[in-house]
């Protein structure tokens, strides 16, 4: 349940992240209501998480697996380019959140 809550809460951030690209500076209405409703109920799901997780590892799965996320669709629907450094650091949060788990 814990680890639903923490996943709800990372798929929200990734929402948030992927929209805040499109607000043109928070002038656009819906992209910047989408924005504001993804982060806030990642972090209501998130503290949820936290009444069950710990704290470093819930934060660090979060910021991590929501940064891995955000990039992936940060290249396949804005069309940005990975190089060998991103990918390197893709790989680094993986592996950091396996050994967390551990």
């Amino acid at each position: 349940m814990a680890y639903g809550l923490l996943f709800g809460g990372i798929f929200m951030e990734v929402v948030g992240s992927f929209f805040l690209k499109r607000t043109n500076g928070f002038r656009n209405i819906i992209p910047s209501i989408m924005v504001l409703l993804g982060y806030f109920s990642s972090l209501v799901l998130v503290t949820l998480a936290m009444q069950r997780l710990p704290l470093g590892v819930t934060y660090a799965m979060w910021a991590g697996f929501g940064t891995f996320a955000t990039v992936v669709l940060a290249v396949v629907v804005y069309r940005e380019r990975l190089n060998l450094a991103r990918i390197s650091g893709l790989a680094a949060i993986v592996i950091g959140a396996i050994l967390l788990n551990v």
